[in-house]
């Protein structure tokens, strides 16, 4: 979960600089975050697609974005969000257990900057 937060919904990247900014907005994160885990379970056992094919979880965060303003205020969106995932659920990908691809070792471009260099 730290991976989706932190990169696809730009965890590092806040609206304010005081501490009830960043809060909100990891908060709001985290709810969004759910929705889309919400919304990826239900276009996969509404499409009834094999437990090999997974959602591609990208897509969700792209469709749903104009829609979460509508679904948090309340709004009736249901013909909306009922295309969305039939639409999710063609985003699929053939997923392989055990199916491990380690990165070659390669020099940093750039100087650690966790500890001080002379």
């Amino acid at each position: 979960m730290f991976k989706r937060l932190k990169h696809r919904l730009n965890l590092e990247h806040v609206s304010g600089l005081s501490q009830q900014a960043v809060v909100q907005d990891v908060a709001a994160k985290v709810v969004t975050d759910n929705l889309q885990a919400l919304t990826t379970l239900t276009a996969h056992a509404d499409a009834e697609l094999p437990a090999s094919q997974r959602i591609n979880r990208a897509y969700v965060h792209t469709a749903l974005k104009p829609l979460l303003p509508a679904l948090l205020l309340g709004m009736k969106v249901e013909k909306l969000l009922h295309n969305v995932l039939r639409l999710v659920a063609q985003q699929t990908y053939r997923h392989q257990e055990n199916l491990s691809k380690p990165r070659s070792k390669k020099p940093k471009p750039h100087k650690p900057m966790t500890q001080k260099h002379c």
